[in-house]
């Protein structure tokens, strides 16, 4: 769950910083900075693994997928948050220090590396999604 957890919060960064200009998602882009150098079980089966995530986010309805350019060399799309996506970005939790959105604090994670308490983030953002776009306290 913590390699899910990292790359979503990675996708969800980029995402809303890009927002609303679709981005072309490359798995080559995201392998560092989700898994370690050491995992090389990890590395071999990443492709399928973040092609297996973009598919899900897109089918629980966060992003949308402008663009296939898919080959048989790999899986690349372009997409965009879509408004529920946004919306659970833009969601500034009561229960967490500052004055920040989830969005923001993803943006944040993106460039820093360090993993804040991204479960805690991803857990806000999906259920306030599913709980009609207000976050929990």
């Amino acid at each position: 769950m913590e390699k899910f957890n990292r790359l979503v919060a990675l996708l969800f960064g980029t995402l809303y910083e890009e927002f609303p200009v679709p981005y072309r998602l490359d798995a080559a882009k995201f392998l560092e900075k989700v898994i370690d150098q050491s995992d090389e079980e990890g590395a071999f089966n990443f492709p399928e693994y973040f092609e297996s995530t973009v598919k899900w986010l897109e089918t629980a309805g966060y992003i949308w997928i402008v663009n296939d350019y898919t080959t048989l060399g790999g899986y690349e799309v372009e997409v965009v948050l879509s408004e529920k996506g946004l919306e659970a970005l833009r969601q500034v939790p009561s229960s967490l220090e500052g004055s920040e959105s989830i969005g923001e604090r993803f943006a944040s994670f993106t460039k820093s590396k360090t993993s804040e308490a991204l479960s805690t983030l991803i857990s806000i953002a999906i259920s306030s999604a599913i709980n009609g776009g207000t976050a929990p306290s």
